[in-house]
């Protein structure tokens, strides 16, 4: 194991690109039947820092013009923080794509041919994705990689939809397979400190995370006590989304009691101000038995960053003691990976 590690840790180094060549400007043009005029959000990693641009879409129709200096992936969210799409795009790019909000995997895209590749992939494996098949699911993406080592969208998949938990060594084999040229992006470098971090220790658990509740009383959040626990990380721009109201009515719905199943949304908001505002602006329809806890130091506060999480929002399945479950920003993973363990927990 322990050769495993130097050999991860020499060969998984952040591979972030800008700047090699010079941005170029990109321009797309999209368009859903689905969303009416709102706003939209765009959120991609670009020349060493996340960007989040904001653009009106009229009667469904929005356009970005912006400058890469590497490919980059981006994903589009609407005004109530539900994925609308997700594509691959590199400077010099026109991008024409047509998404749906009432099925994001179903995306038309022409002017890049990994975006291209991914939708197609999206688009052929969509049951299978939705079935929450994690062996299927990571089988898929496996042979897409043997097939496409050298294509950005291979590090996507790899990064995005690859199930790392219980996969480890696979996943080190299949990053090995991609060159450094076709990792770029600080979502790499995220998803190698995950993989490190995973095999460098054959169990690894969460013992208590220190915290401050709405009344600005310092506690420790401990797992003792519910057989299994949603953890959240979450910030003003994904606290109220649709998808995460959704999951956690559904997970709620199928396990009442709080010592099957106990929620914790931790903010990562800037300062407790910020936070509470966020708390008091969430609709009534959002699910009740959530704690809800703020982070001082966010993703960075001890016994959270040992998990390696690498955006916002992200979940974390745990058992009493803390052993980590499942770990992921994907909403549908999520709930299909609470779906498998809730069939072995005794009824409520």
């Amino acid at each position: 194991m322990k050769t495993i590690i130097r050999h991860i840790l020499t060969i998984l180094l952040p591979a972030i690109l800008a700047g090699c060549s010079g941005s170029k400007e990109f321009r797309l043009d999209a368009a859903s039947d689905d969303i009416g005029t709102q706003n939209v959000t765009l959120i991609y990693y670009a020349d060493g820092s996340y960007r989040v641009e904001s653009v009106p879409a009229i009667d469904g129709q929005f356009s970005l013009t912006a400058s890469l200096s590497a490919p980059t992936f981006v994903e589009i969210y609407t005004s109530g923080g539900s994925l609308l799409g997700e594509f691959i795009v590199e400077g010099g790019d026109h991008i024409e794509a047509r998404f749906s909000a009432l099925n994001p995997e179903n995306i038309s895209i022409k002017g890049n041919k990994d975006a291209e590749m991914l939708a197609a992939f999206l688009d052929e494996n969509r049951s299978l994705m939705e079935s929450g098949d994690t062996d299927g699911i990571n089988r898929a993406i496996e042979a897409f990689i043997n097939e496409n080592p050298k294509r950005f969208v291979s590090t996507v998949l790899l990064t995005r939809y690859f199930t790392v938990e219980g996969y480890e060594e696979k996943a080190l084999e299949l990053t090995n397979l991609i060159p450094d040229k076709y990792r770029a992006g600080n979502f790499t470098e995220g998803f190698e400190q995950m993989l490190a971090a995973t095999l460098a220790s054959d169990t690894l658990s969460i013992a208590g995370i220190r915290a401050f509740s709405t009344g600005d009383s310092a506690v420790t959040f401990t797992p003792a006590g519910a057989r299994v626990n949603l953890i959240m990380l979450t910030d003003n721009d994904t606290r109220a989304a649709d998808s995460i109201k959704t999951m956690l009515a559904s997970l709620r719905a199928g396990s009442p009691r709080e010592e099957t199943l106990r929620i914790t949304d931790l903010g990562c908001d800037r300062d407790t101000m910020q936070w509470k505002a966020t708390l008091r602006s969430l609709p009534d329809d959002y699910p009740q038995g959530v704690t809800r806890l703020w982070l001082n130091a966010g993703m960075a506060t001890e016994g959270v960053a040992q998990t390696a999480p690498t955006t916002i929002p992200y979940f974390i399945l745990t058992d009493s003691a803390g052993r980590l479950l499942h770990r992921s920003p994907s909403v549908s993973a999520t709930r299909a990976a609470y779906g498998r363990l809730r069939k072995s927990l005794p009824a409520s």
